[in-house]
Parts: C-alpha cells; structure tokens; sequence
C-alpha cells in the first residue's frame, strides 16, 4: 500500500481518511477519497448504489485494505490494525444478528470475546437495552422481534463496548417508512445525548437532511461535495447533487443572461428575471447561456398575466399537506410545489401565472455542470495535507 505523508489528525477528530483508494479488478471503487469526522459528531456518507459508501466503511473498520491511502482513527495510522483492535463498531443493513442468542447475549457478545467479567456484562447491558428501550426484550430470540426491535439489539451490541467510530451501513434501508422515521430520530438522539461518533451511509438525502453535522457526498467513488446538509440543498456544487438533494427535483431550465440594458436580466422559460447581484457576480466572467437551477418549493402561483410567466397545468401530483403542479408553456417545462387545498382547486389544460420573484436562482455550467459562483465557500472539501 502506498502510504500519504501525513501521519496525524488535529485534536478533535474522530477519524480521518487521507487519499483513500480501492479497485476491484476493473472496478475503481474509490479514487482519492478525503474527509476527517470530528469527535461526537454525525457524518453522513451520501450517494446513489455503487457511489463507493460500504467500500469506505470497510476500509474505515479494516475488513478490506486500501490500494492507497490512509484510515486515521484519533489521530494514528489504523494501516497494521486488526478489525478488532481499531476500536470500531459496524452495523450492516442485514444486522447480522446471532439467531440462535437472545438480545441480552447479542448485545453481550462483543464484551464476551474482550473477556469482560460477568457481572459487568450484565450491568452494561442492562444499561444499554435501557437506553435503547429495549429491556423487555433482553430474553428474546430474534425471530420473534420486529425489525425495529431488531435495528435497536443490533445497535445495542455495536455501542455496548463504547466503539471510538461507529459505522452504519444503511441501517435502516430494509424499514417500512413510518418506523425509518421514528428510529432515525432515535439514532439521532441517542449520538448526541450519549457523544457516540456515527459515520453513516444511505442513498436517501432525506435522512441526511434529518440527522447529519456534515454530509460527504460520494459520486463514482469520489467526494464531490462536503458540508452541512442545509448547505448541500441551498448550495450544490454541481447539477447532479442538485438534481439527487430534493423532492421533487430541482428545475434545471435553459437562460441566458441579458447584461446589454441598464438593468441585467435572466432570459428563461419566457420570462425576463432581474438579475440578482450575487448570480451576476458568478455569471460576470463566464458564459452567457447556462443551466438556471430553481427548486419548485421557491416558486408562486400568482394571477395570470401578473406573475413573471404564464404556463399550462400539465399535472396534479397530491402529496399530503402539498402538491406538486407540472407546468408548460411553449419555452419550458417545470414544477413548483402548492398547498393542498390550492391544487383542489385547479384541473389541468388551465393556465396559471408562475411567480419567480422569492426564487433563489442557481446558474450551472451547461458543459461542466459545475455550480458558476463567485467565490469558492461550497467547493468539494479537499483536505490539505
């Protein structure tokens, strides 16, 4: 393996990965990837099937080794460390529970194989199965559980023996919806009550938006963006985390910017937007036409002939609370988002003015995708070494 430099982390961190990189045969699974996970935090791993989430996690605990690259765990080398002495927990979407072992001696196990005295054993899991909520489960075999009793014991035995980093691949992937709800405010609960360090993984951005200090966003095996989850919405660092962090999707409409007149403007689906000062700083040295990004929540319904556009209701999407409006018109097709009782009201082929004014506006390369800025506060973290 080839070895980075670098040898320590800062105080504070839990863990750092240093130009991280694995193939599989033909397959780069990760290609330099960088992150540091500070102390009593929640990282999230983020991106879509094969983006390279559980090839990081089990280069992190040491089930599989780096081509290159380093895993620092407090601040030291984890290269020569063995699984079971890296002080790492990991919790795999399966849970790998022992069906034969009931949840006290699931939980118990890794203090077993430490050789943990008895009498500890069964104080700290008792303490354990309390703080989970799961005392009355403690003689019971897995397969008389739910999967949410499940999650908790298999959480249970990964915290039980205080693990410095815990790892969580996709944990709550194979949960109906309600209880992914429920138990992911769970989590999120007991890291910060109790100062666990989670390392997470999930496709799903919601959850990232619900629990993370800070989302890694992964794309073919590299990070691509690093920040809070609220910065990854408002400020992606390309189209694609724009188009993969929200629902419904973000627009992405043709526009080009008029700067000719007194007053700069945004040529785009049929409307002239005033060019807002920051998008003209961004835009000020690149090219005229681009992708112009706009979420459908910031979007208004306003009377016809008053808003910035007119556009034809395709669609009615009810979602609870809210609705989803498809429009069209003959520059662009788009969606915003409605109250409910609004979206009663309205039947399609009827044409309706859309508002843009209280829209932020994102402008992207057409060619690179990249997000055009004017600084470089919400480029992808590339640690320095």
């Amino acid at each position: 393996m080839t070895a980075n430099p670098m040898t320590s982390s800062p105080p504070g961190e839990a863990l750092r990965v240093q130009g991280l990189s694995k193939r599989f045969r033909r397959n780069q699974a990760l290609d330099g990837v960088d992150f540091a996970v500070p102390q009593a935090s929640l990282t999230v791993l983020l991106g879509a099937a094969g983006a390279g989430k559980t090839t990081t996690l089990r280069l992190i605990a040491g089930l599989d080794q780096p081509d290159a690259g380093q895993v620092l765990l407090g601040g030291a080398d984890a290269h020569r460390l063995e699984p079971r002495e890296r002080n790492v927990a990991m919790i795999f979407d399966n849970l790998a529970l022992y069906p034969d072992k009931t949840a006290f001696d699931n939980i118990a196990s890794p203090l077993a194989i430490r050789r943990v005295p008895a009498a500890e054993i069964e104080v700290r899991v008792k303490a354990m199965a309390a703080t989970l909520r799961i005392s009355h489960l403690l003689g019971r075999l897995p397969k008389t559980m739910s999967g949410g009793e499940r999650q908790r014991v298999a959480l249970g035995r990964a915290l039980v023996h205080k693990p410095g980093v815990c790892l969580l691949d996709e944990p709550l992937s194979s949960l109906d919806a309600m209880l992914r709800i429920e138990l992911r405010a769970e989590l999120r609960r007991l890291q910060r009550d109790l100062g666990y360090t989670f390392v997470l993984a999930t496709p799903d951005f919601a959850e990232a938006m619900a629990v993370a200090d800070s989302v890694v966003m992964l794309r073919a095996g590299r990070v691509v963006q690093c920040c809070d989850a609220q910065t990854l919405f408002d400020a992606p660092a390309d189209r694609e985390i724009a188009r993969f962090v929200g629902a419904p999707e973000i627009n992405l409409l043709p526009a080009v910017l008029d700067d000719g007149a007194a007053a700069a403007c945004i040529g785009v689906a049929g409307a002239r937007l005033p060019a807002p000062p920051e998008l003209l700083r961004a835009l000020a040295a690149g090219p005229r036409e681009f992708d112009l990004g706009v979420r459908p929540e910031y979007l208004r319904l306003a009377d016809v002939g008053r808003g910035s556009v007119d556009a034809a209701l395709l669609d009615v999407e009810p979602l609870g609370l809210k609705s989803t409006l498809t429009v069209r018109n003959e520059k662009a097709e788009f969606r915003l988002v409605v109250d409910a009782h609004v979206a009663n009201r309205l039947v399609p082929g009827r044409n309706l003015g859309i508002d843009f004014a209280a829209a932020p506006l994102l402008a992207f390369d057409r060619d690179s995708g990249r997000r055009l800025q004017a600084d470089n506060r919400h480029m992808p973290c590339k640690e320095e070494s």
